[in-house]
This record gives structure tokens, sequence and C-alpha cells, in this order.
């Protein structure tokens, strides 16, 4: 074997050395002639120079080219004198310690919440007991299959490419720790493929600009109307509707500044800033909401007049009778009946959202206009998400260029 290490074909189960039958492209362990399930790994020499020397293995690689790459990584460890801290915890208790160690990491407390969930709901039930040091790229790519198979705690089916993604950032980030501790030599998420799972086209089911309007026709005179009104014909989202304050609001020149959230963390109501750098934005009303806007200001005055001190005096928008903003998950339940109750098809508060974004795209609107109205992080995010409306406005934008052509020819 060179020096520099090597990289074979070995049996995922033990893994030990596999041949391959003659005449066949099949390859059996040669333990277990039975055991076909063979993946790829290494083996480099390890010990001090002129010293006793060791053999040290590791397999379960799904290609030859991640085996390769996990071994540069080792051999690069054992050039600058690391060694691999032997460790028996199984990857239950080392997730267990590690939850435990984000509290001091100045983490938002959603983050943090977002991270215990996937992990004690999740990876230690299916992943628990392995050892840490055992675990491959083919397990986390089976136990990420499996669970875009069949993973809803409701048993209704498979996780969503949302939640497979929540999971394997998660799983990368703990383990990431486990490396700069030492504790692992290469983090096995790297080297893992990604789950195939097909992208949920949030445009199929949307509403359209008729839907919204016979919802607002519906609920008109409801507690909640500003509310859906403002949701529908800017697409903030929910948690920066529930944050809303009135001094975010310059009605005299039709402008919303964005400028906090409110979500639920662990059923507790947080407030913090907005999402994202570019979730910190103005948007420009249009007089129609403006008016909704200022006629809800006059109501909720008259309410503020009617129960005297009971009032909560934080100059919340959207409240209920004692000036209290509604919970998010107030608002959804909220919502979600309101849109039953007026026979439209099913969606979720982010469906207005999703809704005013597939509006203005449909209506011609830049979508780089589109981008800076929702916040998101990037053009591309919004190119991503939207993508299906794209082709139409693709067609239509090429038949006004032939037919702006075909007129100036035709006055020559």
């Amino acid at each position: 074997m060179s020096r520099r290490g090597s990289v074979q074909r070995r049996c995922s189960s033990c893994g030990s050395a596999v041949e391959n039958i003659e005449g066949t492209t099949r390859w059996v362990c040669t333990t277990n002639p039975n055991d076909h399930r063979v993946t790829w790994g290494y083996r480099v020499e390890v010990g001090p120079k002129g010293g006793p020397r060791r053999q040290e293995r590791k397999s379960g690689f799904a290609t030859k080219d991640k085996a390769a790459a996990a071994l540069t990584l080792r051999l690069g460890e054992i050039q600058r004198g690391e060694r691999l801290v032997p460790v028996n915890q199984t990857i239950g208790e080392y997730l267990t310690e590690w939850l435990g160690s984000l509290g001091v990491q100045q983490l938002e407390a959603a983050t943090v919440s977002w991270y215990r969930q996937a992990t004690q709901r999740h990876i230690i039930p299916e992943l628990g007991p392995v050892k840490l040091t055992a675990l491959t790229p083919s397990m986390i790519e089976t136990f990420l299959a499996e669970k875009a198979a069949n993973g809803r705690l409701d048993g209704a089916g498979g996780l969503g490419p949302a939640s497979l993604r929540r999971l394997q950032v998660t799983l990368h980030k703990a383990l990431d720790a486990a490396v700069r501790h030492r504790l692992l030599t290469v983090n096995p998420v790297d080297l893992a493929d990604k789950p195939k799972v097909p992208r949920r086209d949030v445009t199929e089911t949307v509403w359209t600009p008729e839907h919204m309007t016979t919802f607002l026709a519906a609920t008109k005179g409801s507690d909640l109307h500003p509310l859906w009104h403002v949701a529908c014909w800017t697409g903030l989202r929910r948690s920066e509707l529930a944050g809303l304050q009135w001094r975010d609001l310059d009605l005299d020149r039709g402008v919303l500044s964005v400028k906090r959230a409110r979500t639920q963390v662990d059923g507790k109501t947080v407030l913090k800033g907005p999402k994202s750098a570019t979730s910190r934005r103005s948007i420009d009303l249009d007089d129609q909401t403006v008016s909704v806007l200022k006629k809800w200001r006059a109501a909720q005055n008259q309410k503020r007049l009617k129960v005297g001190e009971a009032w909560d005096p934080s100059e919340w928008v959207f409240t209920d009778n004692l000036g209290q903003p509604w919970r998010p998950d107030g608002i959804t339940r909220r919502f979600v009946k309101a849109a039953k109750k007026a026979g439209l098809p099913p969606t979720d508060i982010k469906g207005l959202r999703h809704a005013h974004a597939t509006a203005l795209l449909k209506a011609g609107v830049h979508p780089k206009v589109v981008q800076e109205r929702l916040g998101h992080s990037s053009i591309s995010v919004t190119m991503d998400i939207y993508s299906s409306v794209l082709p139409g406005m693709q067609r239509e934008a090429v038949e006004k260029l032939a037919a702006m052509v075909d007129a100036q020819a035709g006055g020559r």
C-alpha cells in the first residue's frame, strides 16, 4: 500500500474488503459473501515517522470521488500532526451536549428552537444509537431519504424540501462543531448527497386577484379586515404584520417601513428585528390601502377612548379590543377559518404573500421590484420561488417585441 493511502471498495456493513465475482460486475464482502451492500472507503497508515504504524480505515462513502476527498482531508491532518481524539459517544449523547452549548453562542431564540426540534424530533430518534465516529455519508443519505418518504410525525407522508433542508443544516452545524473539537476528522454531511425532492410550486394553487377581492369583501367589517387587506396588497410576512406599529407608517406619503417582527418560539411571542438586512425595507402603499388604514386608525381610537386605561399603550397597528397585538398563531387560525367560510381554495396566511408576488409578476412588474417589496435576500431567490410564472411573462414580452418590430417595418 502506498504511504499516501488508497481508496477501495469496502463492505458497507462491516468495512471488510470486497471481491469481484468473476465474469460479472457484482462485488461481495469477503467476510460475508451474501452481503452485496458495497460502498467506497479508504485506508491510510498513521503513526510517528520511524515508529510503529497502524492502518486507519474508514468506509461508507457512496462514490470513489467522495472517498478520495475524505482521504485527502485525512492526509492533510496527518501531515499537520493532527490526530483524532478517540471517543465512544453516540450521536444521541453528542447532540444532547451540543444542544446544551447553544445557549452561550448568542443565537436567536428561534434559531435555537429550530435546531432543538430538528434534533430531538427527528435526528436523535433515528441516528442516536450510532457511534459518533461511525456515522457515514451513506447513513445520512439513507436517513434523509427515509424522512423524505415517511418523515412526518403525524404519519401523513414525507417531509417537504424545507424540512429536509432544516435537518441537513442542523446535522451539518452540529458535526462541524465535532470537527472543530477534534472528535471527527471530517464532517460526513459534506460528503453526503443532498436528497432529491421535487420543489413544491407555491404558485400552483395560489389565489388570484379575484380570490383576494372575494376574500376581502367577505371579511369586510371584521376586526382583522385591515390586516387581511395589508397582507394582500403588500406581501408582508406574518411576523412583519404582527410587529407593525403606527410609527412605522407614513400615511400622508403612503409608505410603510418594516422595522421589526413578532414571532413565536416554543409557544411564546418574541419581538426581534426583521428576518434579514433586506427585510428591513420601505414599501409603497396604494391609495386604497392608505384609506383602509386611516379608517382603521379612527376606529381603533374610538375603542381606545371606550376602554380608557385598559388600552395597551404600545401603538400596535393590528390589535384586539384592548389594543393588544394579535399572536402570530392566532392570525393564522383566524385566516384559515375566514378563508374556509368564504368558500375559497385552502391556503395559509403565507399564501397571501405568494398571491401578491404572483399578481405583480403577471402584471408585468419587474422581478427586482417584487424582490424589494417582499424583502428577499436577492433577486435570484424571487426568480427561483416564482419561476413557473416567468415563462408566460417571457412569451408575452417576445410577442410585444415582435409586434413592435412588425409595426415599425410596416411604417417604412
